[in-house]
């Protein structure tokens, strides 16, 4: 039920970071860190033990929220860019 939530909730909040104009290319950091924010306040809250694993939690859904697959095509874009660069600099 709590990490429904969290992904709720940043679901949410990056939804509304998005619809004010916010770099899509920042959105996914922000959201991992709005889950673990979350996560940590939840846990506080409901004075929960396990702050390690809640944290953790929360990370994955901060990823969850935005979509791991976008995610993770943002960032092979970024290395294939990052390492097309490298090698175009280097001949």
């Amino acid at each position: 039920m709590t990490t429904t939530l969290i992904i709720f909730l940043t679901w949410a909040i990056v939804k509304a970071l998005k619809a004010a104009k916010l770099s899509n290319r920042y959105l996914p950091m922000i959201a991992l860190l709005i889950g673990i924010m979350l996560s940590f306040i939840i846990s506080v809250f409901i004075q929960d033990d396990n702050l390690i694993t809640n944290l953790l939690i929360g990370a994955w859904s901060g990823v969850a929220s935005t979509g791991a697959n976008e995610t993770a095509s943002k960032s092979m874009n970024a290395i294939v860019s990052t390492v097309g660069n490298l090698i175009t600099k280097s001949k």
